[in-house]
């Protein structure tokens, strides 16, 4: 019996400060200590142990399994046929794979607590989860050793605490010569920040690398904030020589304030929050291991998709452009022009002195210029330039929130063949289709300019259902049609027909029928015909959905005798219901249907 190990590991820089710790090896150990339960049992802010680079090796004997940390923190290890699903087992963590970082870590290892995990049986044999967030004061001392330095902070307006979007934020080490710069980045719309360095950048000197000195173990930070209209904040180099900010260990958190916020930040910001009507947040379950379907109906997302939230036309006080991201476990790539659809995100306007006096047209991402359209025109990795008009003489753009129209079919779709599926089958041997699950972001920046990009909102998890079947079964044995291109199977069949589609009803009428796709809501099988409707009552749904049903019900829901019915034609019908959408709107019922007549 296989056992699957899952699970997600973030490490703490501050309270509100956190990153996955990607590209870290996860090795599952077989335990050897002789306290077993009790170190199963205990918090591992206790149990984190450091390990030698022999002991580590040596270790490798007792592995059972191993896995590597993706982009959201989340792991998967498929234990060996050697694990006993009732003992317990160390998690170690192997730091020298780790991304996301510009300084390669070092080779570090460590043991960070003893599971006995609560095995859940499915039918693929057993699952256990585990998720965790390493305390800062664990991780950053763990960070130190890798050789990585960051600092995290807000920047907020002083009396009011309104959060600073939007602003360079440069930080500095007191030097006994010269003062060395630790990095800078831009805060986003919640005024965070992080800035990511070295030891090297305060241990530099004008004679680096040969001679590097440092009077204290780590950098005295001072800060400058820069806003569109100039400084908004310049702390003295003195500020670093005080207790607070004098020899900061690896992770250093802090809050900023400026006096009053920098002119132009009352602009709109871009922001991506909506997928359709679908917020992210409250919408559906977009966060890191939800479902990514929608609350309330549970539906799956599918076809082109309006990505919407705000849009604003500037960034820091220039003018901003802004793509989309999409990642779908192998770290994160553009969407490019060829994977957008035509999405109108605004209105032109002019004043034209004369009638008509105004002069619109829509501005079309992907479209074509006209006399009633503008065309924004993606660059060839998927970044979008905001139309900067800015005058009702000249012109202006006025945004409606829209960001881009995505074929989430050009990011993730299945074909399904079930040639060989008849109504009343399994699809199964065909291969049954699973929803497929992508993260999405979009990032800002000021047009051409790198350094500036920050994460302008995120959905972690959106599920894509964008299968497609061919050569589903129609219309049974009577007019026998094998179709392509079906979004999901639904095949109806009458037992008393099959291998002779023209034959009469007399005393019996069974149905055979075969449904399926991973969201499948609903299915109906109904007659018309002289004295209906009729239909057939059907067991709970399930995404691969097949049987025969043979008691026949009137609207009243009793039985129908078949040898009762009035000679004449009916027509049998099944229809689906599927549990997608496109964050506007949801796919039509799909159907089969048979007409017979009774003797």
């Amino acid at each position: 019996m296989s056992y699957t190990f899952t699970g997600r590991l973030i490490g703490l820089l501050c309270d509100d400060c956190s990153e996955p710790l990607v590209g870290a090896t996860i090795h599952l150990v077989r335990s050897a200590s002789g306290t077993i339960s009790r170190d199963a049992a205990a918090d591992p802010k206790h149990t984190a142990v450091l390990l030698e680079e022999s002991t580590a090796d040596a270790r490798v004997t007792d592995q059972l399994g191993e896995g590597v940390v993706g982009e959201d923190g989340s792991f998967r290890v498929q234990l060996s046929e050697r694990y006993d699903g009732g003992e317990a087992f160390d998690v170690d963590v192997f730091c020298g794979s780790m991304t996301g970082h510009s300084a390669t870590p070092k080779p570090l290892s460590f043991t960070l607590t003893t599971l006995a995990p609560q095995w859940r049986q499915t039918k693929d044999g057993f699952e256990a989860a585990w998720s965790y967030e390493i305390p800062h004061r664990i991780w950053c001392g763990i960070r130190g050793r890798l050789g990585w330095w960051s600092i995290c902070g807000h920047v907020h307006v002083c009396d009011t605490k309104i959060a600073v979007p939007g602003v360079k934020v440069s930080a500095f080490d007191v030097d006994w010569l010269q003062d060395d710069p630790l990095g800078s980045a831009v805060t986003d719309a919640g005024g965070h920040f992080r800035i990511d360095y070295t030891a090297d950048a305060f241990k530099r000197t004008p004679w680096s690398p040969s001679l590097n000195i440092e009077l204290v173990a780590g950098p005295d930070v001072y800060f400058r904030v820069d806003g569109p209209t100039g400084v908004l904040l310049q702390e003295p180099r003195s500020r670093g020589r005080q207790g607070d900010r004098q020899n900061v260990g690896p992770c250093f958190c802090v809050d900023l304030c400026v006096k009053d916020a920098p002119g132009g930040t009352d602009q709109p910001y871009p922001w991506f929050d909506h997928i359709g009507g679908y917020k992210t947040v409250t919408g559906f379950d977009s966060a890191a291991g939800g479902t990514g379907r929608t609350f309330g109906d549970d539906r799956a997302f599918y076809s082109g998709l309006r990505l919407n939230g705000v849009l604003g036309r500037q960034f820091s006080g220039q003018p901003a452009e802004y793509r989309f991201e999409f990642d779908t476990g192998a770290g994160w790539q553009p969407v490019r022009p060829a994977q957008m659809v035509a999405m109108q995100i605004g209105t032109w306007q002019r004043l034209t002195g004369s009638f008509p006096p105004v002069e619109t047209k829509s501005v079309v991402v992907l479209g074509a210029n006209g006399p009633d359209q503008i065309a924004v025109v993606p660059d060839a990795d998927g970044w979008v330039a905001v139309p900067q008009d800015n005058s009702l003489t000249t012109g202006l753009f006025v945004p409606n929130n829209n960001l881009i129209g995505l074929n989430s079919a050009a990011l993730s779709a299945q074909t399904h063949n079930v040639a060989g599926v008849v109504a009343g089958q399994s699809t199964a041997p065909a291969g049954l289709a699973a929803d497929e699950y992508v993260a999405l972001r979009m990032v800002l920046r000021v047009v051409g300019q790198p350094p500036t990009q920050v994460q302008a909102g995120i959905a972690e998890r959106v599920a894509l259902a964008n299968t497609t079947y061919d050569q589903v079964q129609k219309h049974g044995s009577w007019v026998p049609t094998r179709v392509d291109g079906q979004l999901g199977v639904v095949s109806i069949d009458i037992q008393q027909l099959v291998g002779q589609g023209c034959a009469r009803i007399t005393d019996a009428l069974d149905v055979n029928y075969t449904a399926a796709h991973p969201n499948l809501g609903s299915m109906s099988l109904t007659i018309t015909g002289p004295g209906g409707p009729y239909h057939y009552a059907l067991p709970p749904i399930t995404e691969d959905y097949f049987g025969s049903v043979g008691t026949l019900l009137n609207s009243a829901d009793l039985p129908v005798v078949i040898s009762s019915l009035p000679k004449c034609s009916y027509l049998l019908g099944g229809s689906i219901g599927l549990l997608l959408t496109t964050g506007d709107s949801v796919p039509l019922p799909l159907g089969d249907q048979i007409a017979f007549t009774t003797e």
